[in-house]
């Protein structure tokens, strides 16, 4: 078959939210405490304590979890919950 010219690749089409998103997750990929997903998921430090962050997402605190491994699993359950 031949396809004069055209890519047969496909090419992700990206808004610029999702972009913005990633950028976001990739600045902060470093960091000490707290972390960021590239679906717009943020982890941040809760203030008084060494270990506790607090979930947000869209704008609002969604959850407040005691250490970075249960807030990862919260935000994997939560992803499947919103996806249905």
């Amino acid at each position: 078959m031949y396809t004069l010219g055209m890519s047969t690749t496909r090419k992700s089409t990206k808004t610029p939210e999702q972009k913005e998103l990633e950028s976001i997750a990739r600045f902060y990929k470093n960091s000490t405490e707290g972390f960021a997903t590239n679906d717009g998921y943020y982890a941040v430090p809760v203030m008084g304590s060494k270990t506790k962050l607090a979930l947000i997402h869209n704008g609002a605190i969604i959850k407040e979890c005691r250490n970075e491994q249960s807030a990862r699993n919260y935000i994997t359950n939560h992803r499947g919950k919103n996806r249905s």
